[in-house]
């Protein structure tokens, strides 16, 4: 049996497959990176595949949950991006109202890092979304 995709199935896929990357690369790094599954990030509406999360990271400090997330431009291009975080309790519950997207660029065929502390230590779990709008 053979299955064929159109132009817009393989987007859809590739865009699947794109999200799901940063938990292949962590897992390789969950002991080092990603004590007790923190979080983990979703890229939206990127339909050039230039923009991409090349690493997640994220650490306890002083009760406040401290998240690190590479941005990969592979472009030679200037890409602008939006972001922000959502800050979960254990059960996956918000627990911090949901924070105004943030612009960030990030320059042709480099990374940009981002770096965040939890705004309250009832935070142990994070989403971050990440949305192109091109």
């Amino acid at each position: 049996m053979r299955i064929s995709f159109n132009a817009s199935d393989r987007r859809v896929l590739a865009t699947a497959i794109l999200a799901i990357a940063p938990f292949f690369a962590l897992a390789a790094n969950q002991a080092r990176y990603m004590p007790d599954g923190h979080g983990y990030a979703a890229l939206t509406q990127d339909r050039s595949n230039d923009i991409g999360i090349s690493d997640l990271r994220a650490t306890i400090q002083g009760r406040l949950l401290r998240v690190q997330a590479d941005l990969s431009n592979t472009s030679v291009s200037d890409r602008q991006v939006y972001y922000r975080f959502e800050w979960l309790d254990q059960q996956g519950i918000a627990v911090w109202d949901d924070e105004p997207w943030k612009p960030i660029i990030v320059y042709g065929l480099n990374k940009q890092t981002l770096s965040v502390s939890s705004p309250t230590f009832k935070a142990t779990r994070f989403r971050l979304v990440v949305q192109s709008p091109n």
